[in-house]
């Protein structure tokens, strides 16, 4: 279900956090790698409750190496999918035409290739977490492998909706308005410290997104995620009953539910589009024709024979 114009969606940051909610963030950032927690967490952490018994039942699973390679996998999907359904242009040459340099464009791939690598595993977790509530997810089976996480140390810079730019606020403003969700991915909002590249970038996704194949790239790989939440190591269970016991109220239970689909939809389509960003930024994959090849399909096309 979309969500209604002018709801908000409540976060804890990290400054915010309560001693014990920090806690489980800083363990979070250590399993998975990252020098910051991500918007699926500062979320559900609105809800403390539910936060800790969703981290107590996914800590093992994260911890293990068949969580990383079962994410390279939904990884590798979503770029195998974003290279082989668009034309996709290179960035870098428009870029240039910015005076981007060297040092920029390659914090901008740092910033890129962190949550190209982050995105995979969320939408593992959000899949995990919205099978969890009608039962039992995971092979069964104890962790074999040890975790192959990655270390990523350069914390990246997030701009606030609230103080952007004009041009990146529009854009984000775009952004909300077409996905239908409330909130601005942190993926835009780290690339909007670069507003020259968020504006090439968004004016080449912005048409896609309203494209059949766009939407059933995006579902694809959500089904993906989904099947291979039943590849996890463990068994992972987190029945609504469960949350009332907990001292869960109706209200806040069918929040967080509503919650997790939205990420399921929104982790998709974030994990398409830094495939995207990834792939523009090396390159590109739009063949370009020559001059020569350029004038011969001009003949074909206006060859009397074409048309009969």
């Amino acid at each position: 279900m979309p969500w209604k114009k002018g709801n908000r969606l409540h976060v804890v940051s990290e400054r915010e956090a309560p001693p014990e909610i920090r806690a489980i963030y800083g363990e979070i950032q250590q399993y998975l790698g990252t020098p910051f927690v991500s918007q699926l967490f500062q979320v559900y952490a609105s809800y403390p409750r539910f936060l800790a018994a969703h981290w107590k039942m996914l800590r093992p699973v994260v911890d293990s190496g068949e969580f990383f390679r079962l994410a390279e996998r939904l990884r590798a999907d979503a770029y195998t999918r974003a290279c082989n359904y668009f034309d996709i242009v290179n960035f870098c040459p428009q870029l240039e035409s910015y005076h981007f340099s060297e040092g920029a464009k390659h914090e901008l791939n740092q910033v890129i290739d962190l949550f190209n690598y982050l995105d995979p595993l969320l939408l593992l977790i959000a899949a995990a977490q919205q099978q969890a509530f009608d039962g039992v997810v995971g092979n069964g089976r104890a962790p074999q492998l040890p975790s192959q996480r990655s270390d990523f140390e350069t914390r990246p810079v997030l701009v606030d909706e609230e103080s952007a730019e004009p041009d990146p606020r529009r854009i984000f403003d775009e952004i909300k308005q077409t996905s239908g969700l409330p909130f601005v991915t942190q993926e835009i909002r780290a690339l909007a410290r670069w507003p020259d590249f968020l504006r090439v970038y968004w004016n080449f996704l912005h048409p896609l997104l309203t494209s059949p194949i766009y939407s059933e790239c995006s579902f694809g790989i959500q089904e993906s995620a989904w099947s291979l939440v039943k590849e996890l190591p463990g068994s992972m269970e987190l029945p609504l009953e469960h949350m009332t016991s907990a001292g869960m109220s109706e209200d806040d239970i069918a929040s967080v539910v509503r919650l997790t689909q939205a990420f399921n939809r929104g982790l998709s389509s974030a994990l398409l589009n830094i495939s995207i960003a990834k792939i523009g930024m090396e390159g590109g994959n739009r063949v370009e024709l020559s001059p020569r090849e350029k004038q011969t399909a001009f003949e074909q096309e206006s060859s009397p024979n074409q048309a009969a």
